[in-house]
């Protein structure tokens, strides 16, 4: 069998390759979205109705390799293997932050709903730009951000890498933390 050469990335090939990840992750978005939507909007109606304190996390699903590449390419953290995962103590902390139209529109942002966080698997799943932020405040685990522009809106996803014990039988995770949007012409 012969030997070929991997081809080295170049500017010329990566459209090429962007074109296939879009593809790829396109599909598993597809397949994600029928799956795990309606645990979701459970999730969400749980936070904004429940009285009671709870904590109550979904993986979603582990970190395409794709994706998982392009996150170590453009932030030198490396997420293969982890799950993607949105906790009500994420949701609970968006809506409070960024859900209330009065305060947002002060900001020049626009206030949650509940779809934008199904939104938030393509943002994550497609992103424009991959960023590493910083750390946690308290745990001091890189912190990456998610930005992508849909229709005349950026949506800016923030997520916590989350390393835990195998001894434990606990797994690595990305952890759902806050997202905003913004108006797209106010970065114009």
């Amino acid at each position: 069998m012969p030997v070929t050469k991997q081809k080295k990335w170049s500017p010329i090939n990566r459209p090429l390759f962007c074109f296939y990840l879009w593809g790829k992750l396109n599909h598993i978005m597809n397949e994600i979205t029928e799956n795990i939507k309606q645990k979701i909007y459970e999730l969400y109606d749980e936070c904004l109705s429940s009285t009671e304190q709870f904590h109550r996390k979904l993986d979603l699903f582990i970190v395409p390799n794709e994706l998982a590449d392009k996150i170590l390419n453009e932030t030198n953290v490396d997420v293969s293997k982890h799950w993607v995962c949105i906790d009500n103590y994420g949701i609970i902390h968006a809506m409070e932050e960024h859900g209330n139209p009065i305060s947002e529109a002060k900001r020049g942002q626009i206030a949650l709903e509940r779809d934008d966080f199904v939104r938030m698997l393509e943002v994550f799943l497609n992103p424009d730009e991959i960023l590493s932020v910083g750390k946690t405040r308290h745990t001091q685990m890189p912190l990456l951000q998610f930005i992508r522009k849909i229709e005349d809106k950026i949506y800016v996803v923030k997520e916590v890498r989350t390393i835990t014990s195998s001894k434990k039988n606990k797994v690595s995770r990305l952890v759902f933390q806050t997202m905003y949007k913004i108006k797209a012409d106010k970065l114009a």
